[in-house]
């Protein structure tokens, strides 16, 4: 199966990434916007993976949730990847105010290396997709774009959890499913929840 590990957005925040959305909808030109439900940011794409290898994959990410305090984090803005003058993915930003989301990170990279991954060899930049250009954007749209101003980026919610997701791939879309749960070691239930 298609799988990535990532963080969860409560569902509370999807009316403010929608109004978002909404405002830059006359700016970004023909995108395909991503499905709504199930907003996450990912910390690291396995890609496909054998069904005989999710144990050992659950194993090393419940270590690296153990280790884990739950933290705070926030949104930070939009932007687009990989450049402004190619534009090909619309981003909203992550602020990561304690460095918390930054230390997991890096905790399922080091994780996943003892299952046999390669750690990505570009920067971890927490972000949240948005939509995505079949054909990349003009950097005078771009330009356009960045500049639109947005409803303010207010909330922080805190993380509780890791998840081990799939991702299945449909005509609409990527259609995401929780593989596991994986708890911190402090303040958290076997769901993810604060205690």
């Amino acid at each position: 199966m298609r799988t990535f590990v990532a963080v969860e957005v409560p569902d509370q925040f999807a009316p403010l990434i929608e109004s978002v959305r909404a405002v830059l909808a006359g700016a970004v030109g023909k995108i395909r916007w991503v499905r709504a439900g199930g907003t996450h940011v990912t910390l690291a794409f396995l890609g496909e993976v054998g069904i005989d290898r999710v144990p050992g994959l659950v194993r090393r990410l419940g270590e690296a949730a153990r280790g884990e305090a739950p933290f705070p984090l926030g949104f930070d803005g939009v932007g687009v990847f990989p450049h402004a003058r190619r534009a090909t993915v619309l981003w909203l930003g992550v602020r990561d105010p304690t460095g918390g989301l930054a230390r997991l990170q890096r905790a399922v990279e080091a994780g996943l290396g003892g299952e046999g991954f390669v750690a990505d060899d570009r920067p971890f930049f927490p972000h949240v997709t948005l939509g995505r250009w079949r054909e990349p954007l003009t950097a005078a749209r771009v330009e356009a774009l960045l500049h639109t101003p947005t409803p303010p980026l207010e909330g922080t919610w805190m993380v509780r959890a890791l998840r081990l997701m799939e991702s299945r791939l449909t005509r609409e879309g990527s259609v995401y499913a929780v593989v596991e749960v994986l708890p911190f070691g402090e303040g958290s239930d076997a769901n993810g929840h604060g205690a």
